[in-house]
């Protein structure tokens, strides 16, 4: 019969003791590394996703600008069409321009084959038959101009070169009211720039058969209205502002 065995002692419980307190502070460590471990893929997954969401920012930036330059070109192709539009309209303006200079010559060269003479601005008229004051401004009227006004020395001495003493109705006349002499073309009378001859105007004997109430240039000098009965016949002036 074999003699039985001995089983090793037992360590001091001192040793033992440490022997435990070694396995925890392992067991702690890698409990700390785990932690740390599992930290820093934390913060590492934190970051790409904080990185996506800056690239996802950016995008939509980028499209934003994408959409507002879009739209600026489309601004900008309307500015375009707003450019080709206002070309447009200025070569209608300068079409119509043409064709109003091409109707202002047509009117020009009739005006001067019907023998119109042409003086700072505006075509006369010296007829050649004579008229009462009445039938003479109808006259005028039928060609779109009146009676002549007289706005000036310098006019007065070109109508007078033209009639050279010849007597013609001219526009004047207080038909409407006695003393309220008004041109029937609608320029304001002066009298300050009027040219009566001496102590005219006179409505010689004031009777209603020898009222006078027309003028017509009757003397060959600087001074050559005189107011005379409106169905007397003299020659007439006509005149039209060409504008």
């Amino acid at each position: 019969m074999r003699a039985a065995s001995k089983k090793p002692p037992l360590p001091p419980p001192s040793k033992r003791t440490v022997s435990i307190l070694s396995f925890l502070a392992v067991l702690v460590l890698l409990l700390a590394v785990a932690l740390v471990s599992v930290t820093v893929l934390y913060f590492l997954q934190e970051r790409k996703l904080q990185e996506r969401d800056g690239i996802a920012r950016k995008s939509s930036d980028i499209l934003q600008r994408c959409n507002v330059s879009y739209a600026q070109l489309e601004e900008a192709e309307s500015f375009k069409l707003l450019g080709c539009s206002e070309i447009q309209a200025y070569l209608e303006n300068v079409t119509g321009s043409f064709t109003s200079l091409q109707q202002r010559y047509s009117d020009l060269m009739s005006f001067v084959s019907a023998g119109w003479n042409f003086y700072k601005g505006s075509f006369y008229f010296f007829s050649q038959e004579a008229k009462t004051w009445q039938e003479a401004e109808e006259a005028c009227m039928s060609h779109g101009a009146h009676l002549t006004s007289v706005a000036s020395k310098e006019e007065m001495e070109y109508l007078r070169g033209k009639t050279r003493g010849i007597m013609f109705w001219i526009g004047l006349t207080d038909q409407k009211e006695e003393g309220n002499w008004t041109w029937t073309d609608g320029t304001k009378y002066n009298h300050g720039t009027s040219f009566w001859h001496f102590g005219q105007p006179d409505n010689w004997h004031a009777a209603p058969e020898h009222q006078e109430d027309c003028v017509h240039l009757r003397y060959d000098d600087s001074q050559p209205w005189n107011d005379i009965t409106c169905r007397d016949q003299y020659r007439w002036i006509c005149k039209k502002v060409f504008s």
